[in-house]
C-alpha cells in the first residue's frame, strides 16, 4: 500500500486546490471538479507510550491512489480555519465534504 501524502501547506481559490506536502517547492494544482471529496475523520496516533485522537481532513483526487492527508500538527496553519476554508471551497465549488 502507497504511503499517505501530507500536506504541509495549501492554497485553494478560484476553482482551484493547490497543495505542497514539502516535497521541495513543487506544489500540485487541482481543479475542483478533479477533487471527488474532502473528509473531516479523526485517527489514533501514539507517540512514545500515549495513544491521542488527532483531527485530519483527507482529499480524494480522481486519479490519485492515497488521498492527500492534512493533519492538526503537521499542517503550519490553525486547523479550524484549514477545514472551514476547505469546507468553503467545497460548496462554492460543488465538492462533497463529509464531517
Amino acid at each position: 500500500m502507497p504511503t499517505p501524502q501530507y500536506v504541509k501547506e495549501f492554497n485553494a481559490d478560484l476553482g482551484e486546490l493547490s497543495i505542497n506536502t514539502g516535497a521541495g517547492k513543487h506544489w500540485k494544482r487541482f481543479a475542483a471538479k478533479n477533487i471527488a471529496t474532502i473528509r473531516k475523520t479523526q485517527v489514533e496516533k501514539k507517540k512514545l507510550f500515549i495513544t491521542r485522537t488527532v483531527d485530519r481532513l483527507e482529499i480524494d483526487v480522481h486519479g490519485e491512489e492515497v488521498p492527500y492527508i492534512i493533519e492538526k500538527g503537521i499542517i503550519k496553519d490553525d486547523f479550524e480555519w484549514v477545514a472551514g476554508v476547505l469546507k468553503s471551497f467545497a460548496e462554492k465549488n460543488k465538492v462533497n465534504f463529509e464531517e
